[in-house]
């Protein structure tokens, strides 16, 4: 009896436990809760077959003792689910742990409740339990989402159960529930209304709301502007004169009941926008049914400003206050309106000032490179062409005889002499074209002959690689600038890309007219430009896989010093495009 009473003991607080953590998850159902469910259930049979095996199965099996670290087995398995499950949440961003304490539904639920408990408890003293209990069923039957809510023997509002059966919640699911709490609020309000003054529940009502969590007072923003900044002044009048402004105010979603009080919980049937229009447009209709008078505006202006400071945020937050009609909150408009000039302003003067630097730390830089390539280039032409001069006569025999592979080499010297003075060439036309020139050499050209020459220049170089040359051209197409330029401007394009097509690959040129200009497209099948890359492709010596990279700055150089664009197209993934246009005639 002494090993029975800790074992019951034990037993009954490992049922109250698992029953604890069910309840828990029967209101947040997450996975990893399913898990440390899983092995709380293990507990209470843990404590059962001690006694079994106390009484009766250690008599029968010494191996009956066994079962206890298959269990325990069992529930560590269990726990290092949860612990993975909850791990892999939290690495997919979706904070369950987090989302416990703050789900927004729960929140705004309990919320709402609060607010009710407040109401009930003030109206219940007068008119009963039983009639708020009738109004209760009246809003469930009109709106099914309440179903669970209920009055306590404490004469408390609960939606305990209500939470319970709730699930996740998107976005109209909870505008429905706002729906829904604020027809029943509304309803307890206009009963208080008729037992106390409404000024009274104002103040209460405003307490109450700056009670609630900024993460859900976006969803109170309807009940404040209605209950508390323009019904206290409607409910002020009376007989023929509410009868007025009920007639004269009329917006769909919104309506002045009997009382004087504002039925708004339709509203959240249209969107945020949507329901800062209408409320302008009921204040505006309001403002014209009570004559529009400075003291009408400074009231509902006072109004707001004793907005709790959590809904004020709210409101402010979204510029709502440009919207009102003038008159109203007209200070903290031109606060506003100077905040957002003078950010502006900023704003502007600082993306100028980014774009003059810009432009001068660029300019700078290209005349530095400029001069520096400049200079290197006839600095290395000097020496070049005393070394091109001796290897020449070397090769002839002037300087003596020399042998079969003395003249190999010497050949293979010549060929890198010549490639040294191209690269030197091509650096030397890297500096902006001299305009003037440039001027005295353009002609008209056939666009076509153009590329026929240019394709019996890079022949060998596609033949090697087994790579297919395609040519489509307009007929009559001209263009109008410095041939022979352009021609290499062109020529580089095309060799870059016979360059980084791999073999049997396609190179394909089409020529189209596109307005004034004559529009010129090299395609390739190769690898692509990486999208990091494309704006850096025609800079000077900039190459991706080797070599001078100077090929497509010249014909930058070239193309823009006659007035046209270039530029290139790639996914990035397979083939680039790259694109020139250029004037057709003069």
């Amino acid at each position: 009896m002494n090993l029975m009473l800790p074992v019951m003991i034990d037993l009954l607080l490992s049922f109250v436990i698992f029953f604890v953590a069910f309840q828990i998850y029967s209101v947040y159902r997450r996975k990893y809760m399913l898990w440390f469910l899983f092995a709380l259930f293990f507990m209470p049979i843990l404590f059962i077959y001690s006694w079994l095996e106390w009484r009766y199965l250690s008599a029968i099996s010494p191996y009956a003792i066994l079962i206890y670290p298959l269990i325990i087995i069992v529930v560590e398995i269990a726990t290092i689910m949860a612990q993975k499950n909850l791990l892999k949440s939290l690495k997919m961003g979706e904070k369950v742990e987090y989302s416990l304490l703050l789900r927004e539904d729960v929140a705004l639920v309990r919320a709402f409740e609060k607010i009710a408990n407040h109401l009930i408890g003030k109206i219940s003293l007068f008119i009963g339990v039983k009639d708020v209990e009738d109004l209760l069923e009246e809003c469930i039957e009109k709106y099914p989402i309440l179903e669970g809510c209920y009055i306590d023997t404490n004469e408390y509002f609960k939606t305990d159960v209500m939470e319970e059966n709730l699930g996740e919640m998107n976005y109209e699911r909870m505008e429905e529930l706002c729906k829904a709490f604020s027809y029943f609020l509304a309803r307890l309000i206009d009963i208080q209304a008729a037992l106390v003054p409404y000024g009274e529940i104002v103040e209460e009502l405003k307490r109450e709301v700056g009670k609630i969590d900024v993460k859900i007072v976006k969803y109170f923003v309807p009940f404040t502007l209605f209950k508390i900044v323009l019904e206290p002044i409607i409910r002020e009048y009376k007989g023929e004169e509410l009868k007025n402004i009920r007639m004269m105010v009329d917006v769909e979603g919104i309506y002045i009941n009997r009382k004087g009080g504002i039925d708004y919980h339709r509203i959240y049937d249209y969107d945020i926008i949507t329901r800062e229009d209408k409320f302008v447009k009921f204040l505006e209709r309001l403002l014209v049914s009570l004559g529009g008078s400075d003291g009408v505006r400074k009231r509902i202006t006072d109004n707001l400003r004793k907005l709790p400071e959590n809904v004020k945020e709210e409101i402010y937050r979204y510029e709502f206050i440009k919207k009102l009609p003038r008159g109203i909150l007209d200070e903290e408009k031109i606060v506003l309106a100077s905040k957002d000039r003078l950010i502006q302003e900023l704003v502007e003067k600082k993306e100028k000032l980014e774009e003059a630097y810009s432009r001068l730390a660029q300019a700078k830089l290209d005349k530095m490179k400029s001069d520096f390539v400049n200079i290197m280039a006839h600095e290395l032409k000097t020496p070049l062409t005393a070394i091109k001069t001796y290897t020449e006569l070397m090769r002839k025999g002037k300087l003596g005889r020399i042998t079969k592979l003395q003249k190999e080499k010497l050949d293979r010297m010549a060929r890198n002499i010549e490639r040294m003075t191209r690269l030197i060439d091509d650096m030397l036309q890297i500096p902006s074209i001299d305009a003037r020139e440039l001027e005295l050499r353009k002609e008209i050209f056939s666009a076509d002959e153009m590329i026929d020459e240019i394709l019996a220049e890079v022949e060998e170089m596609a033949k090697e690689k087994g790579q297919e040359m395609e040519v489509d051209m307009e007929d009559d197409l001209t263009i109008f600038g410095d041939k022979n330029l352009i021609e290499k401007a062109i020529k580089n394009l095309v060799v870059n890309a016979i360059k980084y097509t791999p073999e049997k690959g396609k190179i394909m040129i089409n020529g189209i007219r596109d307005g004034e200009y004559a529009h010129i497209i090299v395609k390739d099948t190769g690898k692509g430009i990486p999208p990091g890359e494309i704006e850096r492709i025609f800079e000077p010596f900039y190459s991706r896989e080797g070599g001078a990279g100077l090929g497509l700055a010249i014909a930058k150089n070239v193309v823009e010093s006659h007035g046209g664009k270039i530029w290139a197209e790639s996914d990035g993934k397979k083939g680039a495009a790259f694109h020139v246009m250029l004037r057709m005639r003069k």
